[in-house]
């Protein structure tokens, strides 16, 4: 993960008074740059870069975050599928396979805290 991107994603999350727990970097999309998704004690956060002005960092409740499973791409590299409010939404990453299931098992002890 870049550093400008854990950095981001580690301040807005002790910002709000949580703990960052883990976290995962995302593959660049079509704006370029790369993004973050962590595990805090409360809520899963996402950072992701714009294509004007600085990231977008978005939250969602560990109560609303699903069963997630980790899949090969078509073209290489691996894809986080997480079920949010309902919806599935992948993720692509450039971790290896062994970071994406401490980042699911990192998850699934957060929810078990929380609930």
């Amino acid at each position: 993960m870049t550093a400008a991107a854990h950095a981001q994603l580690l301040g807005h999350v002790v910002g709000t008074g949580e703990d960052l727990l883990a976290a995962l970097p995302l593959r660049a999309g079509l704006v370029g740059g790369e993004g973050a998704l962590g595990v805090g004690t409360v809520q899963l956060w996402l950072s992701r870069p714009q294509l004007v002005g600085g990231a977008s960092v978005a939250a969602v409740p560990l109560g609303d975050v699903g069963a997630g499973a980790v899949r090969e791409r078509r073209f290489g590299g691996l894809e986080l599928r997480l079920l949010l409010s309902g919806r599935e939404v992948a993720f692509a990453t450039s971790a290896d396979r062994t970071a994406v299931e401490e980042f699911l098992r990192a998850l699934a002890q957060a929810q078990r805290t929380t609930s």
